[in-house]
């Protein structure tokens, strides 16, 4: 029995993608952020996932409805709550947390990007 040439690669493409999806679903679960203090953040882990942990110092709320904190162990950091699953959060200044998060930039200024937020 001979195989079409294009179905060998139709089905090269599907074995392909099922491995790719199951290499990424690894990934996902199995990545654990860095966890360092602010001081240590750099330009250079832009995208990358960290966990800080300190007391939010300061909390400015936008006219459209996010946030920004700002996070302090020593050094300080802002975390723009623009999710919603976030904005539920009724922190208040002196509140100890911890977030796990990208590094971002926005204006020059590094930021975390949160994914998980737990105040304590």
């Amino acid at each position: 029995m001979e195989i079409d040439e294009s179905k060998l690669i139709t089905l090269l493409i599907l074995i392909l993608a099922v491995i790719g999806l199951n290499i990424t679903n690894f990934a996902i679960t199995n990545i654990k952020p860095l966890e360092l203090n602010i001081e240590s953040i750099e330009d250079s882990m832009t995208g990358r996932l960290v966990k800080i942990s300190g007391s939010i110092d300061n909390i400015k709320k936008s006219s459209s409805g996010n946030s920004y904190w700002t996070i302090n162990d020593g050094s300080s950091i802002t975390v723009p709550i623009l999710d919603n699953k976030f904005k539920k959060m009724i922190p208040k200044r002196g509140d100890f947390v911890e977030i796990v998060g990208l590094v971002t930039k926005y204006k020059e200024e590094l930021e975390i990007m949160p994914k998980e937020i737990y105040i304590r």
